[in-house]
């Protein structure tokens, strides 16, 4: 690989400050930081199921507050990188934090304010922290590489679970009928490999790249389009398809061609092979049929990445022909307006071809239509149904409640309890399926606006970036971007930060101003006091995440041993989570239904109505509360009619109301006793 000297140009200002900061033990420390971080992160979050619970983005932000304090604290220049952009963006997302945790004051929902609040903090975090350390070429060009290496890395041991699930196996309780290891959900696995396929296609095609890390890239990119494709994640292929437009359009160099030339054959090759694949493509991959299939691809698919990574390497003398055509500004005009003119025939030509009308109708009528979500047996068919899987009744929900809230919105993190309340109850809904419409719903006007000001800003940021040498790779990150953006649409990956991190994170770097740029928009370097004033700041900044993922720690471990009907090392844990975080409900529902084990049925009940104070729109707070009044001969029937109420398509809730339609407190404590809590 090359070293970063190797790497410098004229265009890089700021080089030999850059160097001579990197001197100090903090320079070395901030640089590691830059290019590793958010690798690693990203790493982090995919092996924990995508950082969807409460406890890894917490763990995620104390680290990052860690960092920053130290930046404060020790650096020479720790607002450096700050410029227009980056200010924006921190401002703006720092402002949708705070107005994210001010929400549960009117949702009385203390604790999902703050699990969206540290969710919210962490992205921030990377933001200012990777973005305050200063743009340089070097720095940006090494992270994107080892990003998107370790993406790669996740992809392939994604893929292995699928083709040799011999090598590596997932455990049996999780859903893998559709690709989904690591991060547990098949859509935000489609979109975590999207992002994957955009940045090794922007590392292929540069011609100032490393020919090793060019070759790499190159055979990645087949592997990667064979572990989307085993997702049958349909948006995630369209953000891809999307994306892979706009960095063809955007990067507009003659890398182009060669790198298209020694990707494009392997990998529709690698398609096709997947496509074509029988039981592989159904729930039973793990038969022995399946495992025969399996091994058969694997091979294939190694020696096409071994074709593509080859062949990329032969055509690196074609890179250097094309540069020595010298293309007037008049021929490369004439040149778009030919291109632009052939694909607008070819796509009306197309069109006509599949009666592109009737299909558009058809399209349009099976994406509006309300049947629950079901996969066929065979999943290739799925990516021809274009059914939106419920997503419209959860928008129109959405859209409905903004229209009811439009200032404050419903509180973060309140989603699932509209829908528990008043969606279709077909399905269990905790997102809205759309980061966009969600934040109308629970935040309001103000909450959309302030997020919309931050992703745009970083857009724009990047944007501006796409000029000189490294055009190509400030492309790849373009698109990936807007692929998680648009994809953040239809879906939760808001709340899978394992697909989005780089955008906060080498977005940040991306957008972070040269040395020099950024003198006017921040105050010159800060005294001592105020440093350490500002570190202590930065700390008070992550004792929430900090309180949030010891109290996850505590009640993961309670809710393991209340499951293995241990409930003395239970309660001890349940306490534990309450000593350190008090307003959740879940640790005073572990304790009551121990206590209520233990024939202590008024402490059970006592604990059950501190559960519901802390969180009164919670139906599993009432319905525990139903079973242990039940359990303690006490009439539990209005308790069961209110977490009927919160949720009357659950099927618990209907089970509690008519098992307790009686006035006999001995079949009260019978059907208790037999009732399925909610936590488990």
């Amino acid at each position: 690989m090359p070293s970063p000297v190797e790497l410098s140009s004229p265009e890089t200002s700021n080089a030999a400050p850059a160097a001579q900061s990197s001197r100090s033990p903090w320079g070395a420390i901030a640089a590691g930081i830059a290019v590793c971080g958010p690798a690693a992160v990203t790493a982090y979050l995919a092996f924990r199921s995508g950082g969807f619970f409460a406890g890894a983005p917490a763990i995620v932000a104390v680290l990052l507050g860690i960092a920053l304090t130290l930046r404060l604290v020790l650096a020479d220049a720790p607002f450096e990188g700050f410029g227009p952009a980056l200010v924006t963006a921190a401002v703006a997302l720092g402002c949708f934090a705070i107005w994210t945790l001010l929400s549960s004051l009117w949702s009385h929902a203390p604790a999902q304010a703050m699990i969206e609040f540290d969710r919210v903090l962490m992205y921030w975090l990377a933001l200012v922290l990777f973005g305050s350390i200063g743009w340089t070429r070097e720095r940006f060009i090494w992270a994107l590489r080892i990003l998107a290496a370790t993406m790669t890395v996740v992809a392939i041991m994604a893929l292995i679970t699928r083709v040799t699930p011999g090598i590596h196996s997932i455990p049996v309780s999780l859903e893998n009928y559709r690709l989904s290891y690591p991060l547990t959900y098949w859509n935000a696995l489609g979109l975590f490999v999207a992002v994957a396929t955009l940045l090794c296609a922007g590392l292929a095609t540069r011609s100032e790249e490393h020919p090793l890390a060019q070759g790499l890239a190159a055979a990645a990119i087949p592997i990667l389009v064979a572990t989307l494709y085993f997702t049958f994640s349909r948006g995630s292929i369209g953000v891809l398809v999307v994306g892979a437009v706009v960095f063809v359009l955007l990067a507009a160099r003659r890398d182009l061609i060669p790198a298209a030339i020694a990707v494009v054959p392997p990998t529709a090759v690698a398609a096709l092979l997947c496509v074509s694949t029988d039981v592989l493509s159904t729930g039973r991959y793990g038969n022995p049929a399946g495992v025969a299939e399996g091994k058969t691809l694997a091979w294939q698919l190694v020696g096409l990445a071994v074709a593509a990574g080859a062949l990329r390497f032969a055509l690196r003398p074609l890179d250097r022909r094309l540069a020595r055509i010298e293309i007037s500004p008049r021929a490369v005009r004439r040149n778009w307006i030919v291109f632009a003119a052939s694909a607008v025939i070819v796509l009306a030509a197309a069109a006509v071809v599949v009666d592109a009308p009737q299909k558009l109708s058809h399209g349009f009528k099976n994406f509006t239509a309300t049947q629950s979500p079901t996969d066929p047996e065979a999943l290739q068919d799925r990516l021809t149904n274009l059914n939106s899987n419920g997503r419209l009744a959860q928008w129109e929900l959405a859209v409905e409640k903004f229209d009811e809230h439009p200032l404050d919105g419903t509180g973060a993190g309140t989603f699932a309890r509209l829908w528990a309340q008043e969606g279709s109850g077909e399905f269990k809904v905790i997102n809205a399926h759309s980061l966009y419409l969600e934040m109308l719903a629970e935040l309001g006007l103000p909450g959309i606006i302030l997020l919309a000001v931050a992703i745009i800003a970083i857009f724009v940021g990047l944007a501006g970036r796409i000029r000189g040498p490294d055009r190509v790779l400030y492309a790849a990150l373009f698109a990936a971007s807007l692929a998680w953006a648009g994809h953040a649409g239809v879906d939760w990956d808001w709340e899978m930060p394992a697909t989005g991190f780089f955008f906060f994170a080498l977005g940040g770097m991306a957008i972070a101003a040269r040395r020099g740029e950024g003198s006017a928009w921040v105050p010159r370097a800060p005294g001592r006091t105020t440093r350490v004033a500002l570190g202590i700041g930065c700390l008070a900044l992550v004792v929430s995440p900090a309180l949030m993922a010891i109290s996850q720690g505590y009640l993961n471990a309670a809710v393991r041993n209340l499951q293995a009907g241990d409930c003395g090392t239970a309660s001890r844990e349940a306490l534990d989570a309450i000593h350190i975080l008090s307003v959740r409900p879940d640790p005073y529902q572990v304790l009551g239904f121990c206590d209520s084990r233990a024939g202590e049925h008024e402490l059970a009940i006592q604990m059950l109505e501190t559960a519901v104070d802390r969180d009164p729109g919670e139906w599993e707070s009432y319905y525990g509360l139903a079973l242990v009044k039940g359990a303690a001969g006490q009439d539990p029937r209005p308790a069961a009619r209110r977490a009927y109420e919160l949720a009357p398509h659950v099927a618990l809730t209907q089970d509690a109301v008519e098992a307790f339609h009686t006035d006999d407190p001995q079949i009260w404590k019978r059907r208790a006793l037999e009732a399925r809590l909610p936590i488990l």
